[in-house]
This record gives structure tokens, C-alpha cells and sequence, in this order.
């Protein structure tokens, strides 16, 4: 009876752990959950801190897998209070700052210091654009895209030309007070992205209409 008994937890023990791999619709689980089917989950308890974890779908094998933050998600706009601030950010650009913040859903651009900070390695959407409230003279007006990264800032997309003044047919034409630009980057969490003007005359962008947006497409 004794070995019996043995015996039985053996068979027991074993069994567990064989079936310690759970299928739904699977004959051999690969996985300690593994489904076949749709999943619906009833409730699911709210969380009392902001989120910081997301989940995603593996492609290789469909596994469930989470990343460390939100995707980047921000918006700023000019205005009353935009400016060239002192920094220059390469030669012959200055760093501009963005005094409203529409949105900012991880709260990755640094309001402080004026800059965003990628929160995951990813590829990023950033666009910039401006525009005068006045048509003034000035030369080699441009906006530009920095990336910041092991100490090295880099200018990643810009639109910057002369500012032009030419006659047809006896009607003068310049060239508009609005430069934008936009581009895709792959960045690493930790590097930063800045917003940059160059002009001959940095007063006439003092208040200028303005907006920014930077979002995580990868």
C-alpha cells in the first residue's frame, strides 16, 4: 500500500507538471496560456497610477509582450510668448521655444529646458512649422529639426532659403513668411529632439504663429 501510494503522487506530480500548460481550442499548449480563438475580457480593474506599460502582439509568434512607456503623442503651438531663446543649437541657429503645450500624452517634451526626450527606440513623425506676423526684410530665413544624441547635436531636416524679391510683370514677389518642415527619424530612448530658427533679424519671429508635433509611428 505503501508503494502504492508513492507511486500515485509520482503519477500525480507528473501529471501536473505536464499539464502545467494550459490550451483553449489546442490539443499541445505553447504557452502557459495558449488560445485558439477571440478573448474577451468583462472587467478589468482601473489603474490608480498613470499608464506605464503597453501591451503588444509579438508577429513572430503572436506572444503578448509590454513596452516601458506610452507611444509619444505631443503637440505645441506659438503665439503670444513664442521666442528665440539665447542657446544656439549649431552655427548660425537658435533654439526657439513653444509656450503652450496642446497635448502631451507620455509627458515627454521638457517644458523646462525646452525639448522632447524620446521615451522608447522607435521611428518618430516630427514636424515644425512658422509663420511671421509680418512680411519683413530679412535673409537666409529657416526653420530646422535637431537631434541630440551622444553629445553631438545634428540638423535632421530644415526648409531654409534666401528671402527672395523679384518683379512680374511689374508686380513685385517675395518669397512667404512661413517655413515648415518634416521628416521621419529613428531615435533611441534618452535622445532629444530641438526646434531651431536662423534669420539675420531673430525679433521678427518674437510672437510668430507656430506649432510643432511629434509622434511614435514604430
Amino acid at each position: 500500500m505503501r508503494n502504492f501510494r508513492l507511486l500515485f503522487t509520482v503519477l500525480l506530480l507528473n501529471l501536473f507538471s505536464v499539464h502545467s500548460q494550459v490550451g483553449i481550442n489546442l490539443t499541445y499548449p505553447q504557452a502557459t496560456l495558449h488560445v485558439d480563438g477571440d478573448v474577451i475580457v468583462e472587467t478589468v480593474p482601473k489603474l490608480t497610477t498613470p499608464l506605464t506599460k503597453t501591451l503588444t502582439l509579438n508577429a513572430t509568434d503572436n506572444r503578448i509582450e509590454y513596452t516601458d512607456a506610452a507611444k509619444s503623442f505631443v503637440k505645441g503651438v506659438g503665439g503670444t510668448g513664442f521666442t528665440v531663446l539665447g542657446a544656439t543649437l549649431i552655427s548660425g541657429w537658435n533654439q526657439i521655444s513653444f509656450p503652450t503645450i496642446s497635448f502631451d500624452e507620455n509627458s515627454d517634451y521638457n517644458t523646462t529646458s525646452k525639448y522632447f526626450v524620446a521615451p522608447l527606440d522607435g521611428i518618430y513623425n516630427i514636424s515644425v512649422y512658422v509663420k511671421m506676423t509680418s512680411i519683413v526684410s530679412v535673409s537666409d530665413l529657416g526653420v530646422g529639426i535637431f537631434k541630440f544624441s551622444g553629445g553631438t547635436t545634428t540638423l535632421i531636416a530644415d526648409e531654409s532659403y534666401e528671402s527672395l524679391s523679384v518683379t512680374i510683370l511689374g508686380i513685385g514677389v517675395t518669397s512667404p513668411p512661413v517655413r515648415s518642415t518634416q521628416t521621419l527619424v529613428k531615435l533611441v530612448a534618452g535622445e532629444r529632439i530641438y526646434f531651431g530658427i536662423k534669420s539675420n533679424n531673430l525679433l521678427v519671429f518674437n510672437n510668430a504663429e507656430a506649432q510643432f508635433s511629434i509622434f511614435q509611428v514604430k
